[in-house]
């Protein structure tokens, strides 16, 4: 079979190691590698020079997660490929991860998406592999882990950390929006696949995702003693998202509730130990309501790494 594989990578050249192994120790390689390096500065960029092997992209500067997608898929939508994986450097694909998902592919017609199980810090991270459970207000939850026994089950939206797409598929429906710089964009687009049957999940097909997982009381810890930066994102993309896939009304919606979040922020600032929180908070969502109603996207001056 022709497929590739597609890595965004920025600043953690030991993990893109890492990650480059165990994609060229596929028990069925791949035919083209491309790596997208988000304008690394910690070495990345001499140790692809020395990699002949691969495609590299050097992007200008950080475009992003979704910038990285944007300009990687569009490298690999040039080619007739059968199959596209897309993931992080920190995604650590299995010897047979491949292998397990074309095995169902070709038992099953119609397969258009398909992802396999996440594993972080020895358990399974349920966190990429999500349904839709109210469309009015956008609520997403994560599929169960005990779903995780079947040989297989759906979602409606995977992340891209070990995403594999049909390669004809891909070039039909598009590119990633490379304006969300980062948050939602691999949403976004398994909604566009929710079109033509959505994502299967195969468990058997494994990913260890090397990264930490929060220490902090995230469930004890309020929404809006959360929001920093990069919830700019998240909120905007959102809201993005919710209009182009799920009507607006639901837009409508979601974007009084980032005014409320706003109302009650500014109640923050009557408390000397919340204050500079919300203080914080009503900047960022002053910017996600007004960048939502002018259907502004785009990296922001203001937010990135």
């Amino acid at each position: 079979m022709n497929n590739a594989v597609v890595i965004v990578t920025y600043n953690r050249v030991e993990l893109l190691k890492e990650c480059l192994a165990c994609v060229c120790g596929q028990t069925i390689p791949f035919s083209r590698v491309i790596v997208v390096d988000n304008h690394s500065t910690d070495g990345t960029a001499e140790f692809l020079a020395a990699r002949e092997d691969l495609d590299v992209i050097r992007e200008p500067e950080n475009l992003g997660g979704a910038g990285g997608f944007y300009d990687g898929l569009q490298c690999a939508s040039q080619g007739e490929y059968d199959w596209v994986l897309i993931i992080d450097d920190d995604a650590m694909i299995a010897p047979d991860y491949m292998e397990k998902l074309l095995d169902y592919a070709n038992a099953h017609t119609g397969i258009y998406g398909l992802a396999g199980k996440v594993v972080t810090e020895g358990h399974i991270d349920v966190s990429h592999r999500r349904r839709i459970i109210n469309r009015l207000l956008y609520v997403e939850s994560n599929v169960a882990s005990e779903e995780y026994q079947k040989e297989s089950f759906s979602c409606d939206a995977a992340t891209f950390c070990g995403l594999l797409l049909q390669g004809q598929k891909m070039r039909e429906i598009g590119l990633p929006q490379k304006g969300y710089f980062l948050w939602y964009d691999d949403i976004e687009y398994c909604l566009r696949l929710q079109e033509c049957g959505g994502v299967t999940v195969v468990p058997a097909a494994v990913l260890h995702h090397k990264t930490v997982l929060s220490k902090e009381g995230m469930v004890t810890k309020g929404v809006l003693h959360r929001i920093g930066w990069r919830q700019y994102y998240g909120y905007r993309n959102r809201y993005d998202t919710a209009k182009r896939h799920l009507g607006s009304l639901s837009a409508w919606v979601i974007l009084w509730q980032y005014r409320v979040f706003w109302l009650l922020s500014f109640f923050m600032t009557w408390k000397k130990e919340t204050r500079e929180q919300g203080r914080s908070n009503q900047k960022i969502l002053h910017d996600v309501i007004k960048d939502c109603k002018a259907g502004k996207l785009g990296k922001h001056p203001e937010y990135h790494y």
